[in-house]
């Protein structure tokens, strides 16, 4: 039978009744199939089976063929499913990182102290960096804020397995009494088989007693305000790593203002005869999980007033878009923070603040997937109690990452023989069971033309997975037949 009810004459002291309506039991039968899987999960019951129908939740792997099936990695966690069966297996990494920790489906390394490291994973994989160089120190006696070092980020860098790679952490410019503050040191990822990834190190803030101007860097030293000499210049791009630092007060009125140093997403501001420049804007990353600001600017001095490192002028510290120091006269609050590779702020009457220390940030997944990972999910076989013609099919599925596309990434297929004939239905959206959950299947599909038989089972693929980029799980499915 189709599962259409047809055309029914009513016959009645020889009067013919006109045809009814033709009557759709699709919706019917996937209601039916979630009161089944309702039941099923209120229950904790295994694979079941109805008159004509069976539901599987996969509470355990009874209704799975496992001899037929392929990637079928199942997750029993309360909510159990099967999913994209991308194979998977747990890379060995020797490292020496300061600190470590997993978000997610990652694992991330982080190297905070000056100097050179080590990182070798005996699995080729595609990571995620994080380099930011050391900060450029600020300038004495009213002079420029140093720039915040080099800022390099980006997905997809290839790591072969079996290499030791080397991440070396730059570090932050040394404020002392002279003309320019030193420039911060350049944090460093190099290795056999990639181009060496080098962040370069913020420049210095010129002096309020020179004529120098602020050094160039990772991302433009300040300036002091005599003759309203230059910022230093960001490192040119692509990429670009950080902006130029501001100028200095033009007039050259001694004690005038020092320009902000530069950020790694907004020039320093200009200083000016009554105010310094504040630090340009740093950039948030989240790549161990949690946003942190890198890579501000410090803040240009002037006499009795502060200017903030990385333009927050609302931020008590003058730290929070990116670790630069604040232009002032208090030693502690113009140091910028370490591992962010701020710049220094410049100080009022004294040497300027420290640049920040750099960091060099790894990031991985935490599992390694292997190609041709697709999964294939076959059940066992359900006796019919007649040999049927038409199968029902409904599945629930979660795009636990991107999207997937139906009967393109996932497909699902009936058989009465046990498996050895298929023929694939084409799967619709039939409505949602929660936040990226659809509930999908296909009715009234002809199995007729298959050999002769009542062993019933399903198939379901996945095809195009990715960990991370495009991942299906498969809660429950419900297969029927008349």
């Amino acid at each position: 039978m189709s599962g259409i009810v047809g055309d029914n004459q009513f016959r009645a002291s020889g009067v013919v009744a006109s045809s009814a309506t033709d009557y759709d039991d699709d919706q019917i039968q996937s209601n039916i199939a979630m009161l089944g899987f309702y039941v099923a999960v209120n229950g904790s019951l295994v694979r079941y089976n109805l008159v004509d129908q069976s539901i599987d939740e996969y509470f355990d792997t009874s209704g799975v063929d496992a001899a037929t099936s392929v990637n079928d990695r199942r997750v029993a966690s309360g909510s159990n499913y099967y999913y994209d069966g991308t194979s998977a297996s747990t890379p060995t990494v020797t490292e020496d990182a300061d600190s470590s920790g997993v978000d997610g489906d990652y694992t991330w390394y982080k190297w905070t102290t000056a100097g050179s490291g080590s990182y070798n994973n005996d699995t080729t994989q595609e990571t995620e960096y994080l380099i930011v160089a050391g900060g450029g120190a600020g300038g004495q006696d009213n002079g420029g804020a140093g720039g915040a070092g080099g800022y390099l980020a980006a997905t997809g860098l290839s790591l072969t397995g079996g290499v030791t790679y080397t991440p070396s952490v730059g570090l932050g410019g040394a404020a002392s009494a002279g003309a320019r503050g030193p420039s911060g040191g350049d944090s460093v990822l190099s290795g056999t088989g990639i181009t060496t990834l080098t962040a370069v190190g913020g420049g210095g803030g010129g002096s309020g007693i020179g004529t120098d101007n602020g050094a160039d860097g990772g991302s433009g030293g300040g300036n002091n305000y005599t003759n309203g000499s230059t910022g230093g210049a960001g490192t040119a791009g692509p990429p670009v790593q950080g902006y130029a630092g501001g100028a200095g007060s033009v007039s050259g009125t001694a004690r005038a203002g020092g320009g902000g140093g530069g950020g790694a997403s907004v020039v320093g501001i200009d200083g000016t005869d009554s105010a310094g420049g504040d630090g340009g804007i740093g950039i948030s990353n989240d790549i161990t999980g949690s946003a942190v600001w890198y890579a501000g600017g410090g803040g240009g001095s002037v006499a009795n007033i502060e200017s903030t490192g990385g333009n927050q002028s609302d931020d008590p510290n003058g730290r929070t878009q990116g670790g630069g120091g604040k232009g002032c006269d208090t030693t502690n609050d113009a140091d910028a923070t370490d591992n962010t590779g701020g710049g220094g702020g410049g100080l009022d009457n004294g040497t300027g603040g420290d640049g920040g220390l750099g960091i060099v940030i790894l990031r991985r997944p935490t599992s390694a997937t292997a190609s041709g990972g697709d999964l294939t999910l076959q059940s066992t076989d359900v006796s019919a109690v007649a040999e049927p013609d038409y199968g029902e099919f409904v599945t629930l599925i979660e795009n636990a990452y991107g999207t997937a596309t139906l009967n393109t990434d996932i497909k699902g297929y009936i058989s009465r023989d046990s498996g050895t004939t298929f023929t694939q239905g084409t799967l619709a959206n039939e409505g949602s069971w929660g936040t990226n959950k659809q509930i999908t299947g296909f009715h009234d599909l002809d199995i007729s033309a298959q050999p002769s038989g009542t062993s019933m089972c399903y198939k379901i693929t996945t095809h195009n997975q990715s960990i991370g980029s495009k991942e299906t799980r498969i809660y429950a499915t419900s297969l029927g037949w008349k």
